[in-house]
């Protein structure tokens, strides 16, 4: 019982982050199923990114637009940036200005 008890703790610890403040959540879809990002405030408030529920990145995110956000990885140095466009509910990434598909997600925008 008391293992139980710990599991779930650790996996609510892990669960938290997305409950917590989050005002946007984009969860991939098909073969990238385990990814998603979080972002919070009103998308100028950082976020995260996270694989199998487990956070990979610390996110510096803006807003471009009302259904636009882009972000780096903190302390990445290279140019990188995700795009998060709800309209269309896909994740891109641009590589020294070209854009790729990520993956298409579900999203939660409060």
């Amino acid at each position: 019982m008391k293992r139980l008890f710990v599991t779930l703790a650790a996996v609510g610890l892990c669960l938290a982050p997305l409950s917590a403040a989050a005002t946007g959540v984009f969860h991939c879809t098909g073969n990238m199923n385990g990814l998603h990002f979080v972002f919070y405030g009103d998308g100028n408030s950082g976020g995260h990114m996270y694989v199998n529920n487990i956070q990979t990145a610390v996110l510096n995110t803006y807003r471009v637009n009302d259904i636009s956000v882009r972000a780096t990885i903190a302390g990445n140095t290279t140019n990188t940036e995700f795009v998060f466009n709800s309209a269309r509910e896909k994740v891109y990434i641009e590589l020294t200005g070209t854009s790729n598909e990520v993956c298409m997600a579900r999203v939660r925008i409060d």
